[in-house]
């Protein structure tokens, strides 16, 4: 119940450590996986981590260290938070000082604590994939909206400009050659200008 309310995988890590800490009077620290697969310790954790174990833990998704047949004089007990999608870091257990290590029946309730752990891992992990999706989502109609506005307002002046321009060569009375050619050149010139927006907008 409490890691369904959980937003940020401090949080989590500050879930579990509780928990287990009262359960089996032993120190955690949850390490979280960054999409390279690196662990980085969650803010809280107390117990002493052997990274390489615990990396090695994460890589062959298998527990090690304390009570298992991998690198077992580590001090600690390394269960890799398994989600459905894929691994999301280590669940580090340091018993107290004297405490044997977990028992099949322990191992089988922190087993079940590291699941919950890793899916509220993931699921915060795709919660913040959907708010950036949406972020994505409202800056490209954002951007659209902007450059439609600019097509308008760029087009709009420039269709005029045209418009005046061939309007030069049919006054009374009719323009002079050199206002003729003043009148074409700033024609050629908005065309060429229009061309240049619609270009760039389609690249845009």
């Amino acid at each position: 119940r409490d890691l369904s309310a959980a937003l940020q995988p401090e949080q989590v890590a500050e879930i579990g450590s509780r928990f287990l800490t009262a359960e089996f009077r032993a120190q955690v620290t949850v390490l979280a996986a960054d999409d390279e697969g690196h662990l980085q310790p969650l803010p809280g954790g107390r117990a002493t981590v052997d990274m390489a174990v615990a990396q090695w833990a994460f890589d062959r998704g298998e527990p090690a260290g304390r009570g298992t047949d991998t690198l077992p004089a580590s001090a600690c007990l390394m269960l890799p938070l398994r989600a459905p999608m894929r691994s999301r870091g280590v669940l580090c257990v340091e018993p107290a000082a004297g405490e044997p290590a977990p028992g099949p029946g322990q191992r089988q309730l922190l087993q079940t604590a590291a699941s919950l752990l890793a899916i509220s891992l993931e699921r915060i992990h795709y919660i913040d994939v959907a708010q950036a999706s949406s972020i994505q989502i409202e800056s490209e109609r954002l951007r659209n909206s902007l450059l439609s506005a600019i097509s308008h307002d760029l087009r709009t002046p420039l269709a005029s400009l045209v418009g005046m321009a061939d309007a030069l060569e049919l006054t009374s009375p009719p323009p002079s050659e050199a206002q003729k050619q003043i009148g074409q050149s700033i024609r050629q010139s908005a065309l060429r200008m229009s061309a240049l927006v619609s270009n760039l907008l389609d690249m845009a």
